[in-house]
């Protein structure tokens, strides 16, 4: 098996089942993504009071992907690291279309769980088994 790549959301809310975030900005509403559980929790702590319900998790790309499945059709990108609160006058955030992501994560699910390639032994290795 291969090595995953997690990815690092922000779950909760006032809702008594926990939903991921999301965030507005100019062209709709996006779900934050980060590269790690500080970088979420900064950008949590820079949003007040409003912070103190959620939290941050790291997941899979296979867990990742069945979650942003089921996002309303109102959230149509992820926002990549958006930066804290508090710095985000004048700042570009960069968004990706969450179907595409969600293509992609589901792909990179499936390779991590291919099976790794046997080196290619030559003839007199394979015949003996060594």
């Amino acid at each position: 098996m291969t090595e995953s790549i997690s990815y690092v959301v922000i779950l909760g809310g006032p809702e008594p089942e926990p939903e991921l975030l999301a965030i507005v900005f100019d062209d709709g509403q996006a779900i934050p993504l980060f590269d790690s559980t500080e970088e979420a929790e900064e950008f949590l702590e820079s949003t007040g009071d409003f912070g103190r319900e959620w939290y941050a998790i790291e997941m899979s790309a296979g867990d990742l992907a069945s979650l942003l499945a089921h996002q309303s059709e109102e959230v149509r990108h992820i926002a990549i690291s958006p930066p804290p609160e508090d710095m985000a006058g004048g700042m570009e955030i960069q968004v990706l279309d969450i179907e595409t992501f969600t293509v992609l994560l589901e792909r990179q699910a499936e390779v991590a769980e291919e099976p790794e390639e046997k080196p290619k032994r030559g003839f007199l290795r394979r015949l003996f088994g060594r």
